[in-house]
């Protein structure tokens, strides 16, 4: 009440012409000036976060749990416990960035890699310039903390600028990726078994530097998730809530008949926000759907009770096909054929849609794997199987090897995974164990 009393004295003062008293109501009356002011970043740091690993034989998967009020405390629990990598892969990022304007014959011969380096920095400028009014101030500020957690723990060359310019990159590529739902009676036990195949930056310095952050929930309404990525990576393309609400992702570069757009929600932070809310794959696609997005992709949800729902999305169009309820999925550049129980796509459809047909019926993990290994990509920095009736998580992340004294990157789907239980972050039970390191207030 005292709010619209004061905009309607401001709308009297106006029509009247007043302009000047209308200065003085706005810039020194105590609750006009408190209404017109936003409301400074929330810095505090709250709650803790420690870290664990999960180990199978000798391969092991690094885990970072965040339980904290603020963004800016996730980001800073992260920043200071991985300082260290985080400088080493923001550095190996734009030294591929550079090299990709190395390829431009007149940068090569013309540009020092002084002048190149400010070429993607402009690039990435702009475009965080662009997509920043549509970013969630939390996200923003978990970014914040994310340096400052850095400058915590040593490390000052990393800036707040730098991190913006790695968050808005994904949405100025191009990707293809896979994907697979498979339930009832398309599997031999009757689970929802879920497959996403990251087929996107490998080269880039990440495969050195993999990550899994479980956000524990601590404020009304959030869900507790997983975010299956690297470290300095404060957005999501793979991860799965305690709801057993689990997303795949494919970007499908320029579609015919549509225009892709940078004034929109970066996907990285879109599908993070949908994994925190979501209660169903339903309801993960309807928050997908209301959203202001950029780039054309395809989505992939599915939770425990089969609510599976494919996705074909632009900036403008928003396609939804609900397991069983479409025979073919439609992306405008080709139509794929889809079977009963089973939502599937990615970069070889024609190739993928026989390994369905032979494998319906008798999908589960060894067969999915197998599946991975045969419609993976060179470039697959990971892959993840979720078994959505349990909550359990398999995850494999690509390597680096030597090979006759080369380099040689191994994909993700050709190496080991690792179980990822569900007991292992989902209950509040295990915010009581012991933790092997632990930050906090």
């Amino acid at each position: 009440m005292k709010y619209r009393n004061i905009l309607l004295l401001v709308l009297v003062l106006c029509c009247a012409g007043c302009t000047t008293v209308v200065k003085v109501v706005m810039l020194h009356q105590p609750q006009a000036k408190k209404l017109f002011t936003p409301p400074p970043p929330d810095h505090t740091l709250t709650g803790t976060a420690w870290t664990n690993s999960v180990t199978d034989g000798t391969n092991s998967l690094t885990v970072l749990h965040l339980s904290c009020s603020n963004a800016y405390s996730c980001g800073y629990y992260h920043g200071k416990f991985f300082a260290h990598d985080i400088e080493q892969e923001m550095t190996a990022i734009f030294e591929v960035a550079v090299k990709l304007v190395d390829k431009n014959k007149t940068a090569r011969r013309y540009l020092s890699q002084g002048g190149k380096r400010t070429i993607v920095n402009v690039a990435l400028d702009k475009t965080w310039a662009m997509m920043e009014p549509y970013i969630p101030q939390a996200e923003k500020e978990e970014m914040a903390g994310l340096v400052d957690g850095m400058q915590a723990a040593g490390v000052k060359s990393v800036s707040l600028e730098i991190i913006h310019r790695v968050m808005v990159i994904p949405d100025l590529t191009q990707t293809t990726c896979s994907a697979l739902i498979a339930e009832k009676s398309a599997t031999t036990d009757g689970h929802v078994y879920q497959l996403r195949i990251l087929d996107y930056g490998s080269g880039t310095g990440l495969e050195g530097h993999p990550l899994v952050m479980v956000y524990h929930a601590s404020r009304p309404g959030d869900v507790s998730f997983v975010n299956v990525g690297w470290v300095g990576f404060t957005g999501l393309v793979s991860g799965m809530n305690a709801k057993k609400v689990a997303i795949s992702e494919m970007g499908l570069g320029h579609l015919k008949g549509d225009t892709n757009t940078l004034c929109g929600m970066p996907m990285i932070f879109l599908l993070k926000n949908m994994l925190r809310h979501a209660g169903s794959a339903s309801e993960g696609a309807a928050i997908i759907s209301f959203a202001q997005r950029t780039s054309a992709y395809a989505y992939g949800i599915g939770d425990a009770n089969g609510g599976a729902v494919g996705m074909v999305t632009t900036a403008h169009k928003c396609e939804v096909y609900p397991v069983n309820e479409s025979d073919v999925i439609d992306d405008g550049d080709r139509k794929i054929p889809q079977f009963k129980d089973v939502i599937y796509a990615g970069h070889n459809c024609a190739k993928q849609h026989d390994l369905v047909a032979a494998m319906l019926g008798k999908f589960d993990l060894q067969t999915i794997q197998s599946m991975a290994r045969q419609i993976r990509m060179d470039s697959n920095l990971h892959t993840v199987i979720y078994d959505l009736t349990t909550g359990d998580m398999w995850i494999a992340n690509g390597i680096t090897v030597n090979v006759d004294n080369k380099r040689v990157y191994k994909a993700a789907a050709d190496c080991p995974y690792i179980k990822f239980p569900f007991s292992a972050w989902a209950s509040d039970e295990n915010q009581k164990v012991a933790k092997s390191a632990k930050l906090g207030p």
